[in-house]
């Protein structure tokens, strides 16, 4: 009797599902599900190049962006870990560029490498008016000197005691006692007008592209020739390279 009564609750307990293998005892578990039964999300991530569309020069700085994840370009590439597999538009940002987006796909286990082309948003009047202007203050400089002398011009533009565009920094005057102060001699006497050379139009690329020998000066001056009463020589120094003394 005591056997037929252990036989039927057996029986009762394997029909209801109570009885489960436990993994130990020979059984699976689903590896892709979690504890709670629920699908496991799988990762893969992303990396790539950003350069400039018309120079292929690798960009210093600048923001991508991938659904909430975001990375900082450093010399010219990215990295982005641990995304979820799946369909995203990847998002690049830099000054003075124009935005650049791009579809990309996400797998498992697996790196996405991309290469991303930025366009500089400077028109090609102002990109030579720019390039005159850094012709024309320091056609006699190491080409060091001369992107030194670019960025500052874009340190301007960032800066918020100056106009916010490349044109309106070179052609700025300030008015002060009743006379005009040109911020740039070869504007006020006119040697802008010459063309620059391919020295001085690279360097006004290098400078977009993030390259900044002058150290986030907005200023420069020949300190050779500018006496020691000046102004400028209050300004706090960044660096001097050649016959140029960059300041802020």
């Amino acid at each position: 009797m005591k056997k037929l009564l252990l036989l039927l609750i057996i029986f009762s307990l394997s029909f209801t599902g109570c009885l489960v293998k436990s993994p130990s005892q020979g059984g699976t578990i689903d590896p892709g599900s979690d504890d709670q039964g629920l699908p496991e999300t799988q990762y893969g991530s992303l990396s790539g190049t950003v350069i400039d569309q018309d120079t292929g020069i690798g960009l210093w700085y600048g923001t991508v962006q991938v659904g909430d994840k975001k990375a900082e370009i450093k010399s010219g590439a990215f990295q982005l870990e641990n995304l979820p597999v799946g369909n995203y538009t990847l998002k690049v940002s830099k000054d003075f560029y124009h935005d650049a987006t791009m579809n990309v796909k996400i797998d498992a286990g697996k790196t996405t490498v991309v290469e991303v082309e930025m366009k500089t948003n400077v028109s090609d009047s102002e990109l030579d008016l720019f390039a005159r202007l850094v012709y024309s203050e320091s056609k006699g400089e190491p080409y060091i000197g001369q992107v030194a002398v670019a960025a500052s011009v874009l340190n301007r533009v960032r800066h918020p005691d100056y106009p916010n565009s490349i044109s309106g920094v070179i052609n700025h005057v300030v008015v002060a006692n009743g006379k005009k102060y040109y911020q740039y001699e070869p504007v006020l006497n006119g040697t802008i007008k010459q063309p620059a050379d391919a020295n001085a139009k690279a360097a006004v690329h290098d400078a977009l592209v993030g390259w900044d020998p002058s150290q986030g000066a907005t200023g420069f001056f020949a300190y050779k020739k500018v006496p020691q009463t000046s102004w400028v020589w209050s300004r706090p120094a960044t660096v001097t390279i050649a016959d140029h003394r960059f300041f802020k």
